[in-house]
Parts: structure tokens; sequence; C-alpha cells
């Protein structure tokens, strides 16, 4: 029922296509994040208007919001939105790392995740790993919520996800901190594999892929011992989660440490990574599938994407100019110009937050086409040359 197959590769980047009971999904491929099943902005008739492949939703936040009993009963998350294509959900993971460790040591997502990623500051870090909000055991992890405690166990991400039926799941993981130590790392790199194997245990359905997150921080040891031990599960492939390390550079070391040994037959997702730079470094290491909040975030901040860069639309106040002549999106075949579009901004209205939104998952897409073109032609390095120059 599910098979990856590789149909182009250069050095480590490969194109291939994943095989889902919802259609074949060609890769490299960037997920949209629908966090409660749903895009932000993007009214669910429209949908199946956009070119979206791949989406991912929040496993916890569906279950804490009481949204998982409509999302059943429509059919499962892929019905619920109306998307057209394939569906993930996460494990729950990450919010043990940004209710906990996250908010203790001020690390948060996208720019803020690598420490010394904006800062002059040189030399270690010392660890800290006292003080988590979050109580976290071999059992599972406790959450306060609604003012009580929240028990969330591998057995319980599992059969949540089974709920919300999504193509493809994740198996549970301790997502920890760029600023614990390695003694703490490797407590919870045991954890996370315990967890694994416990939610494989009561995994029931067999028209879902689970993928194994490989995780061990940024500590090459550690990272080689997960990922060794995660290539000889029965999973349909892997996801590899935080910590990634102190800056990008830590990245692709990780992903150069890892990659080599897990199965060339097998999808590699990297969690939580999506910029453009991110992409094309990724996909020269052997990365076949993303996800990233970017596209829909930056939309509802004023930001959208385009060939030559980022927009910031706040500075365009008398610019008669669409963002892109050739995007495909409603925005810029309406000629939505971009002082308009700063107009409707100003007045809040919601075709401001649709059109900047769709156009950026338009961007993405129209990204991931030209990165699995490119491959195919030998050409990868000559189109991120033309991309990474303004990003």
């Amino acid at each position: 029922m599910f098979e990856f197959k590789i149909l182009h590769k250069k050095d480590r980047a490969r194109t291939g296509i994943f095989y889902t009971p919802h259609g074949e999904l060609l890769t490299p491929q960037l997920a949209f994040v629908a966090t409660d099943g749903q895009l932000r902005a993007i009214p669910k008739e429209k949908m199946q208007e956009l070119p979206i492949k791949l989406t991912i939703s929040n496993t916890f936040h569906t279950f804490i919001k009481g949204l998982l009993p409509e999302i059943e009963t429509s059919g499962g998350v892929g019905k619920y939105m109306n998307s057209p294509g394939v569906t993930m959900t996460d494990s729950g993971g990450f919010q043990v790392f940004s209710m906990g460790f996250g908010k203790v040591h001020k690390v948060g997502k996208i720019s803020s995740i690598f420490p010394y990623e904006h800062t002059k500051e040189k030399g270690l870090i010392l660890a800290r790993d006292y003080d988590n909000i979050l109580h976290i055991t071999e059992k599972g992890v406790m959450f306060p919520y609604d003012k009580k405690l929240l028990l969330f166990t591998p057995e319980a991400s599992i059969a949540i996800q089974e709920r919300l039926g999504a193509d493809i799941i994740f198996s549970f993981d301790e997502c920890t901190s760029p600023l614990n130590s390695y003694e703490y790392t490797k407590k919870a790199l045991e954890r996370t594999h315990i967890w694994f194997l416990r939610g494989l245990r009561t995994k029931t359905r067999n028209n879902q892929a689970l993928f194994g997150v490989v995780q061990g921080g940024m500590f090459e040891d550690l990272r080689q011992i997960s990922a060794q031990f995660m290539a000889k599960q029965d999973v349909a492939g892997f996801g590899i989660g935080g910590s990634l390390g102190h800056t990008k550079a830590d990245v692709w070391r990780i992903l150069e440490w890892i990659n080599p040994l897990l199965p060339e037959e097998k999808p590699r997702h990297l969690l939580g990574m999506g910029q453009v730079k991110d992409i094309f470094e990724s996909v020269e290491r052997g990365v076949d599938l993303f996800d990233c909040v970017i596209p829909t975030r930056e939309a509802r901040h004023k930001v959208i994407y385009t060939k030559k860069g980022k927009i910031n639309v706040r500075k365009y106040k008398n610019v008669k100019e669409i963002a892109d002549k050739n995007c495909p999106c409603q925005m810029c075949q309406q000629n939505i110009t971009l002082d308009k579009l700063n107009e409707l901004y100003k007045l809040d209205k919601p075709q401001a937050f649709s059109y900047a939104t769709t156009h950026n998952i338009w961007f993405f897409a129209n990204l991931m086409n030209e990165i699995r073109s490119a491959i195919k032609k030998n050409a990868l390095n000559d189109l991120k040359n033309t991309y990474v120059k303004y990003y």
C-alpha cells in the first residue's frame, strides 16, 4: 500500500514517488501546515483550487481543542479540510519541547530555534536541564491544560492519529532543546526509542504509514545511534527531529551524519524546516519531505515570497506593481497590486490574508516542482544559485 520509488538521483539529491491510498506523492515535497485541520485564511471550498499535494496537522492541538470527534466523523483530516492531496499528522513531540524546555530556554520556532543564528556570542552555552515546565518520564508527558494535568503517552499519540485518519503519521518522540546537555539528550533519546516501540505495538491501521523519528540533538554519536535504531524498524519512512543544533550549519552536519545510515528505499522528512535555502541545502543531503509554517504564517505577517526574494508588503504604499506576473495565484492573475494589498491589510480585510497565503502556497509549490525538474536535469546547483542569492 505504501511504497517509495526513487526516480532520479544525483549525488544524495533524489526525486521519487511515494505511493499512498490517496494518490502518488512526488518528492521532494513541502507539507503545508494545517494546524487544526484547516489552512488559515483558506476556505475549505477553495482547497481544491490550490496546488497542495501534502498537508500536516497537529495531533496535540486537534485533541485538546476538542476537534477530534468532528474530524473523525467527517472521514478523517483530509476530508475535513477538503484537501486534494496526501495528509500527515505530527505526533505531539514538538509540543514536548515548545511547552517545556522551549519556554525555559527561550528558544522558539523558526528564527529563534537556533541560539547562535542571530548573535555574535562565541563559545558553548551552558546546558540547562533543570526547571522543565513539563514532567517527562518513560511513561509519558504531563501537560498542564485547563487547570488540570493531561498525560500524553506514545499509545495515546498513535490512537489519536489513527482517529484523525492521516495517510502518514509519526511516532511520539521527545524533541529536546539545543541547550540541553549530552547527558539529558541521551536519556531523552532512550525514551524516544522506548516510546517508538510502545507506539508501534499499539498501531492497528495498515492504511497509515508510520514514520519513526530520529533524535539525538546536535551530538553525532547519539544521532547515529538513533538512525541505526530506526533503520531496523518496520516503518514506511523517517522523520528527522530537533533539536538541530545551535546554527543552520549544525543542521547540515546532522543530515550528513544520519542520512547515509537510513535505508535508501524509504523517504526522509525534515520536521519543521522550510526556508528556501534550507530546502536546497537539505535536498542536496538526501531529504525528501519538509513541513513549515512559513507560507501561511508569513502571509499573516504581510510577507509574500517571489523568485527575487521576500516582499514586506508594509513597505509598498504607492507601488502599482503586482508581485509576479507569471504567478497563477488569484492575487497576481487579478492584478492586485502591492499597494492595494497593503491597503487591504491596513483595513484588516480577509482578502489580504487569503491573497497572500494563496500566493505563498503557489510560490512554494512551484519551487518544489522546479527542484524536482532540476534534479532530473542535473541542474540543481544552478537552480539553487538563482534563488539563494535573494534568500
